[in-house]
């Protein structure tokens, strides 16, 4: 018979798991966990190819769908598939949500002004769309300047070459007339090769710059998301693993909070007599719900979170889509995509109404109202 093991007790059992409870490697730093983020999965091979049971002679057996899925036929979709279309913004989940939509040729280009608006003074509605809207302009000019200046210096270069051109044929006319007038007998005399060289002795002129293979901007995209607590602040990234926990504990113990996200459209305008751009703004509101402590959200389970550096680049400091949205958030009102950074059913109309509807009464400001929600808890 075999020996019955004698049972450990659970601090001996605690002693042993030691190694397995301590961390093998402390987490990464905030920079290189918010750098490292945001890559889609792979998509793994189906276990099985073939049908669980033998098909039926008198039942048909349906293939199942391999593959991603076709591409969605929208027309402002197909648009942006075959126009030069700007995301201005660095975040690898709002890139991955066009890609979603077969939309892999958005060029992503951040804005290079600090988003540095003062809160206070604008509130959270007025700051996200503030934000929102200089991304958008600052990229949408940026690109249009890029543009102006290729053109200018091609000219440049073109005018350069011409006057090259011209000196070379004036000095070779010079030195056909010497020779002319030159009696000499030496009729293997080499002839003078063509300079490439200014009058001034300097090198030919650099080539010019090449504009964008895209041409003019048809559509730039800007989106900026901040949290809101219930007693008005404005969250955005974590700064640091104290700061992040910090947080955290506060969307935990305040319980509900506001997700805003504004999104700003601008393309240019069709119509010459009006030149310029178009350009609109949304802003949506999603409510989420923390857990409690009592319900599973203790202390120790924050910090683990915080040690994952899963919210490191994110506002809030959690990912809806990841292991916060399964630990910290017991339930979500509206739109998950607006948690997630980018409302793309509202996106997707803003671009079709500044691309395919311009000019039309329902302007800027009719987009950004939201409904306040009634329920005695001031909107929270």
């Amino acid at each position: 018979m075999d020996e019955k093991q004698p049972l450990m007790s659970p601090a001996a059992a605690d002693d042993d798991n030691d190694s397995i409870k301590a961390p093998s490697e402390a987490p990464p730093p905030y920079i290189t966990a918010a750098r490292s983020h945001g890559i889609p999965l792979r998509q793994s091979a189906p276990i099985r190819k073939g049908p669980m049971h033998a098909p039926s002679a008198s039942v048909p057996s349906i293939p199942l769908p391999l593959g991603p899925p076709q591409p969605l036929e929208l027309p402002i979709v197909q648009y942006m598939r075959t126009h030069r279309v700007i995301l201005a913004s660095a975040s690898p989940r709002r890139r991955a949500m066009f890609a979603q939509l077969g939309l892999s040729n958005i060029e992503v280009r951040p804005s290079k002004k600090p988003e540095d608006l003062p809160k206070t003074e604008l509130g959270p509605f007025g700051y996200v769309t503030a934000t929102a809207r200089q991304k958008a302009l600052d990229v949408y000019q940026e690109a249009i300047a890029e543009l102006a200046e290729a053109e200018e210096s091609r000219e440049k270069a073109e005018a350069g070459i011409a006057e090259s051109e011209s000196e070379e044929s004036g000095e070779e006319d010079e030195e056909e007339a010497a020779e002319d007038a030159t009696e000499t007998t030496n009729l293997h005399k080499k002839t003078k090769t063509p300079s490439r060289k200014n009058k001034k002795g300097g090198e030919p002129p650099p080539a010019a710059r090449q504009p964008h293979p895209g041409g003019d901007p048809d559509l730039v995209i800007a989106a900026d998301t901040v949290i809101v607590t219930r007693d008005g602040q404005i969250l955005e990234k974590p700064s640091s693993a104290a700061a992040h926990g910090r947080m955290l504990r506060h969307l935990r113990d305040t319980r509900a909070h506001k997700v805003l996200t504004a999104v700003c459209c601008v393309a240019p305008r069709a119509d010459a007599q009006h030149p310029g751009y178009e350009m609109r703004t949304h802003v949506e509101e999603t409510r989420v719900l923390f857990a409690r402590e009592s319900d599973g959200l203790p202390d120790d389970v924050i910090d683990a979170y915080v040690r994952t550096r899963e919210g490191a680049d994110k506002a809030g400091g959690y990912a809806i889509q990841g292991v916060g949205g399964m630990l910290l958030v017991e339930r979500v009102e509206g739109a998950v995509d607006n948690v997630v950074g980018l409302p793309v059913r509202r996106c997707l109309a803003l671009c079709e109404k500044v691309v395919f509807k311009q000019g039309t009464a329902d302007g800027e400001d009719s987009e950004e109202e939201t409904d306040e929600e009634e329920d005695g808890e001031g909107g929270f």
